[in-house]
């Protein structure tokens, strides 16, 4: 089950998150840095499933996270792994529909991240129009290898 941590900026926080959102501004980072939680992740939990709803955005602090993909035909591919630094979560965000991939901690061990509710990642990319073309180009990257293990 996954274990929401503390609450707040730290200034590891905002290293992070500017180190996965480089295109904000001090400022941008120092607004949003106080509403980024921390939440822990078992080795083999689900983080995001495919098919609900969007609530979060997520920026990997530790672990790795396989980011799976259910075809039409219903077989399961893991068509990405996810990193320390690396974030997930903003398709269903930004296209205002249901997850498009599962977000597995990996066996290895634990997965920590930091997450950012959906409409505070919404107004943070409203605010800063670098880093949504960032997270856009991201996104279109995504999909199109999401395309690719279409059956």
């Amino acid at each position: 089950m996954a274990k929401d941590n503390e609450t707040g900026a730290k200034p590891d926080l905002s290293a992070r998150l500017a180190h996965a959102l480089p295109r904000l501004t001090p400022e941008q980072i120092a607004q949003v840095s106080p509403k980024l939680k921390r939440v822990t992740f078992a080795a083999g939990e689900v983080i995001i499933r495919q098919d609900d709803q969007p609530e979060r955005f997520y920026i990997m602090v530790r672990g790795e996270a396989e980011v799976s993909h259910k075809t039409a035909s219903g077989s399961l591919r893991v068509v990405d792994i996810r990193r320390p630094g690396e974030s997930f979560g903003e398709i269903g965000i930004l296209k205002n529909r249901p997850r498009t991939a599962t977000v597995t901690a990996s066996s290895a061990g634990p997965v920590e991240v930091l997450a950012l509710e959906r409409d505070d990642f919404v107004d943070l990319i409203q605010t800063s129009r670098a880093t949504e073309t960032q997270v856009t180009q991201d996104l279109i990257q995504r999909m199109i290898r999401l395309a690719s293990f279409q059956d």
